[in-house]
């Protein structure tokens, strides 16, 4: 279940956008929405694209092998759908940032937060850590935990 939910932190960790007027905590919501869509697509080479070289998680997991689970998981699963609420984005430097968010898991597609009970949606918070090497967003490094559909409301 941890290796599966280290994938599926890489589905919050999508594409930056780095246009003038937009701002660091832009660029990370954007890169969170394109990553939340990539995983609801199935996308795990997307994915992988968005995940540093370097990336290590607490489980000793690399982007080699978070990639291959992303892969695996999504073939088990034919239907993916993620709500999200992020609760706190921290920039630690032009460079580096952490992120506190929550996520429902669900088969079904998810509205609003009044659905998950009925959905029997697993809701997790994740603390990701972010890092800009290059111009882009990418996921270095992610913790998870369980919740409740309550810390959603």
């Amino acid at each position: 279940m941890k290796k599966l939910l280290t994938a599926l932190v890489i589905a919050w960790m999508l594409g930056a956008c780095t246009g003038a007027n937009t701002t660091p905590e832009d660029e990370i919501r954007e890169y969170i929405d394109r990553g939340i869509a990539a995983a609801e697509n199935r996308d795990s080479a997307e994915l992988a694209e968005m995940v540093d070289a370097q990336y290590q998680d607490k489980n000793g997991m690399d982007k080699k092998q978070l990639r291959s689970m992303l892969h695996f998981y999504f073939l088990r699963h034919k239907n993916i759908y993620l709500f999200r609420k992020i609760d706190e984005i921290v920039l630690l430097s032009k460079q580096a940032a952490h992120v506190s968010l929550y996520v429902a898991m669900a088969g079904s597609a998810i509205s609003d937060a009044s659905m998950l009970a009925n959905l029997r949606a697993r809701v997790y918070r994740f603390e990701l850590e972010l890092v800009k090497p290059d111009g882009e967003w990418l996921l270095k490094s992610a913790r998870w935990q369980a919740a409740s559909p309550g810390d959603l409301q």
